[in-house]
C-alpha cells in the first residue's frame, strides 16, 4: 500500500526536490485508518461504506447507549481492514471540556505491536488528537 504523504493538518508535504513524498507500509496504514476516521461515510464514491460517520453522533445525549453505538461503529470500522486483528479492537468513550473523546486500541494481524489512536467529537468538528 502506498499513499501521498499527508501532514499533521492533512495537508501534502514536500520533499526537498519539491516532489510529493510517498506513505508506505505502516505510514500508510494508519494514515488510511486516520483519514476513515475523519470522513462521513458515502463521501468516497467508489466505497460508500468508507468512513466513520462520528458527526452522526455530534447532537447526541451523552447516555450509555450512546457511547455503545459510537463504541460498535469503530470496531465494525476498523474489523473492514484486513490487516487489523479485530479482537484485539478496544475503545473507551467518554467526555471531557464539552468533548466527546474515542480512544482506540489495536494491534495487526502481522504483528504484536499495539497502536493508540484518539478522536475527538465535539458539537461541530471530528478530529484524529493523537496516535501512536
Amino acid at each position: 500500500m502506498t499513499d501521498i504523504k499527508l501532514d499533521d493538518n492533512w495537508q501534502l508535504t514536500r520533499a526537498a526536490d519539491g516532489d510529493a513524498p510517498m506513505a508506505s507500509d505502516m505510514e500508510e496504514f494508519l494514515q488510511s485508518i486516520r483519514l476513515e476516521s475523519l470522513t462521513q461515510e458515502g463521501d468516497l464514491f467508489y466505497d460508500l461504506e468508507y468512513g466513520w460517520s462520528l458527526l452522526d453522533f455530534a447532537q447526541c445525549d451523552d447516555d450509555n447507549l450512546t457511547r455503545i453505538a459510537i463504541q460498535e461503529r469503530v470496531r465494525s470500522k476498523m474489523a473492514r481492514h484486513p490487516e487489523v486483528d479485530g479482537s484485539s479492537i478496544k475503545t473507551t468513550v467518554y467526555f471531557t471540556d464539552d468533548t466527546l473523546q474515542i480512544d482506540i486500541i489495536f494491534k495487526r494481524q502481522d504483528s504484536d505491536n499495539t497502536y493508540l489512536m484518539g478522536v475527538a467529537l465535539d458539537r461541530i468538528l471530528v478530529e484524529v488528537v493523537k496516535d501512536d
